[in-house]
Order: structure tokens, then sequence, then C-alpha cells
């Protein structure tokens, strides 16, 4: 077993996980669940599992925005993340490369890594940011590497990163903060995010390997997964603002640790994804629930395995989101290693 995959398997299935099964394994908690508390008879132990969550698992008709567009495979063994870039392509990263391709799935070229990829970003016109770990590499889209970064540390788990002038922000879940490096040289210059550090920051919870961040504009905004909520912060780390509510009902975050990825819209909005109760959904800037994009139903057939993926994160159950130039709202399915497209609904 390398290194890489023992340092995964300690950190998380031996020590965060171990914590965060039972958690996941709850996965409706009544205390994070007003719908629960208001009907408790309607809520039932499901074995290990957790608790019966079936009457969540049909989304009202009438929070739908999207309708499902089509799908193609990715020919991956196993797909971890998902971005876009202008030209019409879809970036994949899985098994131990990045795949460049059309929106009608066409492979336009691939970039191959010596080691698993776990987050990637793209930059300007041809910068991509590819995660590996505890360091980062940068490439152009014809493959040629123009940085590797430095070894960032022995519990470094790089889960997301992104870049904003001449920072490279990438979210450690193995140490439950944020790390910012010089964009030339992969150097640390900084971190983010123990409670406290800086003053007035509530701290990153993270009970398993999902942990994302998003550069926007203006701010960063990063997942709290632990604390069920997406929180903004200045580029130098200050914490400003956060939404999100734990519960059941479609425009809360369910379980133990969501969400466990989102993305921005053009106009400053958030797409966001849940493990467990699998759902997309689309909010406002501030945070407003606007609708549901895809639900339970249609984004997973096999709902044990889908509940299995939730207490073990190794099943890889979160679906990465993106939002392509035409407003389509692209997730990546770990269970079937497609992209799924969801298109607006035509309002009649």
């Amino acid at each position: 077993m390398s290194k890489f995959k023992k340092w995964s398997r300690r950190t998380f299935v031996g020590t965060a996980l171990a914590g965060a099964g039972a958690a996941a394994g709850a996965l409706v908690r009544v205390a994070q669940n007003p719908g629960a508390r208001k009907n408790p008879d309607r809520l039932t132990r499901d074995g290990e599992l957790g608790y019966d969550i079936s009457e969540f698992e049909r989304t009202d008709p009438k929070l739908l925005l999207y309708e499902a567009g089509g799908a193609f495979d990715t020919g991956f063994e196993h797909v971890k993340r998902l971005t876009t870039a202008r030209g019409g392509l879809a970036l994949v990263a899985g098994d131990r490369s990045v795949k460049l391709l059309s929106m009608a799935g066409a492979l336009q070229s691939e970039i191959k890594l010596e080691r698993p990829p776990h987050c990637l970003h793209v930059a300007g016109e041809d910068e991509l940011f590819v995660g590996l770990g505890n360091y980062f590499e940068v490439y152009d889209f014809s493959g040629n590497r123009k940085l590797r970064s430095p070894w960032l540390g022995e519990r470094t788990f790089l889960s997301a990163i992104g870049a904003h002038d001449g920072t490279v922000y990438l979210a450690d879940a193995g140490n439950r903060e944020v790390l910012m490096c010089d964009r030339g040289t992969g150097e640390i210059t900084g971190r983010f995010g123990k409670k406290g550090e800086p003053p007035g920051a509530p701290g990153f919870v993270v009970p398993s390997p999902y942990f994302d961040l998003v550069v926007g504009r203006e701010r960063l905004h990063i997942a709290n997964p632990g604390r069920l909520r997406v929180e903004s912060y200045t580029f130098d780390g200050r914490f400003e603002s956060s939404w999100g509510e734990p519960g059941m009902a479609s425009n809360r975050f369910c379980g133990c640790c969501n969400p466990v990825y989102f993305t921005l819209t053009p106009d400053g909005g958030f797409i966001t994804s849940e493990k467990g109760l699998a759902r997309v959904n689309s909010y406002t800037a501030s945070g407003s629930f606007q609708g549901v994009v895809a639900g339970p139903e249609t984004l997973v057939d096999d709902k044990e395995l889908a509940k299995r993926a939730c207490a073990d994160c190794r099943l890889g159950g979160g679906f990465d989101v993106a939002v392509d130039e035409h407003g389509r709202v692209l997730a990546l399915d770990p269970f079937r290693r497609t992209m799924r497209v969801f298109t607006l609904r035509t309002l009649t």
C-alpha cells in the first residue's frame, strides 16, 4: 500500500470516520431534524444504517427547477471531481488523470498524473490546478506541467483548490484548515480556519474528506460540512458570514457533513450537492433557497449503496457539480461514473 493510501486510511477511516461514521449512520439525527421533532412517529430506525428516510426521497415537483438533459460515460473506474472551461469543455478528474471532454462526451485530451487527483481548478484560459493528496501541480491544457508545489505536510489532504491573484487557496481536510500558497512557487504563505485563528473564526468541522472551497469575485466561499453550512471569508482569511440550516427538508442540509460539494453560478448564486440523501439544490447569492436541481429519486438508484457511502466515505458518495457556459448544471455521478446534465425546465 502506498504512503498516500496509508495516510488516507489512517487519518479518515481510523480516526475521523470512527466518530463520523456513527454520526453519518444516524443520517437524520433528530436533533438536527426539525421535521422529525414535529413528527417523531414518522421517523423509524432502519437497522444500523440510521433512520427511515423514505418520505424524504421524493421531491415535491413544485420545487424542481431543472430536468435531466442527458448523460455520458467518463471512461473512468473511479471518478472524483468536475469543473468546466471556456469553449465548451468539461474537465473530469478520476483514476490517475484529468480528461478534457466536450459537452457531448467526446475526449479532447487527457493529462496523465502520478497519483489520484482529489481536486482541480481552472484559472484563466490555459491553466489547470490539480491537488494530489499533500501537494499540487499546475498544467496547461496540453498537459505540460508548469509547477509542482513542495510537499505540504504529513497530515495534509487537499480536497479543494482555487486561485486568486498571486495566491492559491487549498482546503486541507486533514488539518481542517485552508492553506495559502504562492502561485509562482507553491510555498505556503499562510493558513487559516482553526477556531479563533484569526479572531472570530468559527473553526472548520470536517468529519470526512469532503471540504470544498470556491473562489468568488470578491471573497472565498468555503463549506463547513460538520456545521452544515457555507461560509464566506475575505481573501486574507477573515470570517465574514455564513448560511445554511440543518434538517431533512429540501432547503436544509442533512446528515453529519454537508454540503459535500458546491459551485457558483454566473450571477453569484450557489449550486450545492449533498451525500447520503443525495440531492443537488440551487440557492441565491445570499443563501436563500431557490429550488431543486435533482433529488434522490433522480440521482440514486441503489438507496442502500448511498447510505453505505454516507457512512463509509471511501465509497465516494458525493456528486461533484459545475455550471457550464449555457447555465446547465453538470453533476458527476460516482456510482454510474458518468457526467449528468440538467437543464432549466421550460415553464408552461
